[in-house]
């Protein structure tokens, strides 16, 4: 079997999500290839198929797409997949998001979705939150649930776990945070500095830059900018921190938390969307209401002040991560679906 991803280029999770989905699908013996597009195709799916050669895609059993680019994908005679990661339309999006971005969701990307929702031959959904959106929203109920992976041989401790690495600039401060994402109001960046108003002046926070969001220098002066890591570098990052801090608002999955938790550090994040299928309040990081700047506080300092517990929460979490969202449920589960599609033993 042999699956042909087809990606415009984008600037977020999703774009990652694709690249773990192609090494979790070669892992298990199939021959995938990724086809990336200019970033044009994401606001333009319409034009794939005046660009991409039909031969091209005839060479492969299978054609895949997320959900803003797959309608685009259905006349080529092969089994369509997509997949969705999060829906712009979610109500709970709408308080973080421009005038402008709530329009284009709303005349453009809920069309996209919709149709590739409709045609698509399998849908696959990255978290049960997902799932429940798309029965509301689009009246799909027969959704695949393949949750997001990471490869877990890459995002892991440092040797003796409660150790730090040196990924992270110098510090003279006694606890680290890490925040991973770009700097939106639904990734709750504007919550950052509210945050360490409230914490005690030896925790310092290192976040990164992301691909969204303006870049006006730190907003607080114990906020430290590590820019745009890559892969490398960002596990560096996990590993040289003590607790990943995400007061995201709303998520489809949740890729940051579950990678921090792969790499043993636990996790102080919001009780919304996703993100609880990912954290385990008081098993391996804690959840919090959203919005709620003391709530993150108080428990960013419980585990601040505990480092046995911030051990016994990593060690948790990065069992959990394993068992679930790692390369191997991933790459099974896709395996699975395109051999239900074409009929064949999954062998």
């Amino acid at each position: 079997m042999r699956p042909l991803f087809i990606s415009p280029l984008g600037r977020g999770g999703v774009d990652f999500g694709i690249q773990n989905i192609t090494r979790a699908v070669r892992r298990t013996g199939l021959a995938p290839e990724l086809l990336r597009l200019p970033e044009l195709y994401n606001f333009l799916p319409m034009l794939i198929p005046a660009t991409l050669p039909a031969d091209i895609v005839r060479r492969f059993d299978i054609v895949q797409g997320r959900s803003r680019v797959a309608f685009s994908l259905r006349n080529y005679e092969r089994p369509v997949v997509t997949t969705v990661h999060h829906l712009t339309t979610d109500p709970a999006l709408q308080p973080y998001s421009s005038f402008a971005q709530r329009l284009f969701y709303r005349l453009v990307e809920s069309r996209y979705d919709g149709l590739s929702i409709a045609y698509a031959d399998a849908v696959v959904c990255v978290s049960r939150y997902t799932q429940r959106m798309v029965a509301l929203t689009y009246g799909r109920r027969d959704t695949v649930l393949i949750y997001d992976g990471i490869d877990t041989d890459v995002f892991v401790p440092p040797p003796g776990m409660a150790r730090r690495n040196d990924g992270l600039p110098p510090s003279d401060a006694r606890i680290r945070l890490l925040f991973v994402g770009n700097r939106t109001r639904r990734k709750g960046f504007d919550l950052l500095p509210q945050i360490m108003d409230r914490l005690p002046a030896d925790y310092a926070l290192y976040y990164t830059g992301g691909f969204q969001g303006r870049d006006t220098g730190p907003p607080h002066p114990r906020m430290i900018p590590i820019g745009s890591p890559d892969r490398a570098g960002l596990v560096a990052a996990y590993q040289s921190c003590d607790i990943l801090l995400f007061p995201s608002r709303l998520e489809g999955f949740g890729i940051a938390p579950a990678e921090a938790l792969a790499c043993g550090r636990p996790v102080v994040t919001t009780n919304v969307a996703a993100l609880p299928e990912v954290v385990d309040d008081g098993l391996n990081g804690f959840l919090v209401a959203r919005d709620d700047v003391a709530g993150y506080a108080e428990k960013v300092r419980i585990l601040g002040e505990d480092a046995a517990l911030r051990r016994r929460f990593g060690e948790h979490g990065r069992e959990k991560v394993v068992a679930k969202f790692a390369y191997g449920p991933l790459g099974k589960g896709f395996r699975q679906l395109y051999a239900r599609l074409l009929g064949r033993d999954d062998d």
